[in-house]
């Protein structure tokens, strides 16, 4: 039996984009419609997926009232899937839950009471990695909760915090007021880091922010996934987004923290990718080469990676080539 709805609680909006997750969506709406917060919208948008997933959407749409079921003809992609979502919105706070993670049952109504207690627009919270059948393989949580007031000094040193952290990027395990995303769409043309990319535009309307050392998402990492394939957009979008990162705490690099949050994420976001580059198929030495050393001689990126360099996770291989940036190096490395 569902719990009833509470309309006088605001209503949350949950987003799922669905593709390919035959496997695992059962238990993901399962984790949602068993919230323990009961007024949600939880709209599933089924990206064209060419396996059971329409099917299982549709069960769930006739078993919940609260569920509703977008079926696309052409797939858009998870940003584009979820823009979908967005555009049909009508509750006061969004979510989103990728279609193969779940959501701890008190994710909802802690962060709904984060926001009405301490009058926040934002809420984030830590995530467990989980495998194909559920088990933790790692925790990623702040040491204590923190709050970012608007209009105190150590907003943007606690955002930037936050980054380095690894809280900003993901649109999962974040409650939004639905006004900080009511205008921001994802970029469907990236395939990576469109998701910090979002959550940077809802941030510049300076919302005060709750972030929980509670982990109620659990994000399934699966190695046969694509988040550590290479494409010829990723060292671009790296770029583009490591762009944005900068422009948005532009105005504080000369903070300290910031200054060194900010570079610190640079660098191993750039260290990320050059393995990734490395494992490549059918693309030459000299192509790689390139492909690196726009992401390392960037004009704007390469003064922040230089001055975190030293304490980025890189090898110590990668530091030295990376301050040399000559590309017959490169070229020998990435062979």
């Amino acid at each position: 039996m569902m719990p009833e709805n509470s309309p006088n609680q605001p209503m949350v909006s949950i987003v799922v984009p669905v593709y390919k997750a035959e496997r695992f969506l059962d238990e993901c709406i399962r984790s949602i419609v068993g919230q323990t917060y009961s007024n949600l919208e939880i709209i599933l948008v089924d990206d064209a997926s060419p396996d059971q997933c329409p099917r299982i959407c549709d069960e769930w749409a006739e078993r919940d009232e609260r569920v509703s079921v977008i079926h696309l003809d052409n797939g858009k992609g998870a940003s584009g899937a979820r823009n979908v979502g967005l555009d049909h919105c009508t509750g006061d706070y969004v979510m989103f839950v990728d279609s193969d993670d779940l959501l701890k049952t008190d994710a909802v109504r802690y962060s709904v009471k984060q926001v009405l207690v301490g009058d926040y627009d934002l809420v984030i919270f830590g995530k467990h990695y989980i495998d194909e059948y559920g088990n933790v393989s790692r925790t990623n949580v702040i040491d204590h909760d923190m709050a970012a007031i608007a209009d105190e000094s150590d907003y943007y040193t606690t955002l930037s915090y936050l980054l380095r952290a690894d809280y900003l990027n993901p649109p999962w395990g974040k409650l939004f007021a639905h006004r900080l995303v009511e205008h921001v769409r994802f970029d469907a043309a990236m395939c990576y880091e469109e998701d910090l990319v979002f959550v940077l535009a809802a941030l510049e309307a300076e919302p005060n922010v709750f972030t929980s050392s509670k982990a109620l998402y659990e994000y399934r990492h699966l190695e046969s996934g694509m988040a550590s394939v290479f494409k010829r957009e990723k060292s671009l979008n790296v770029v583009q987004a490591n762009h944005k990162k900068i422009q948005f705490f532009a105005d504080y690099m000369n903070d300290k923290g910031v200054c060194e949050n900010v570079s610190f994420h640079i660098a191993n976001d750039i260290g990320w990718v050059i393995p990734m580059i490395k494992g490549g198929k059918e693309i030459s030495a000299s192509q790689k080469a390139d492909y690196v050393m726009e992401m390392t001689g960037d004009s704007h990126l390469r003064p922040c990676m230089m001055k975190a360099l030293n304490h980025s996770w890189m090898t110590r291989l990668q530091k030295i080539l990376i301050t040399l940036n000559w590309k017959w190096l490169w070229e020998i490395y990435l062979r």
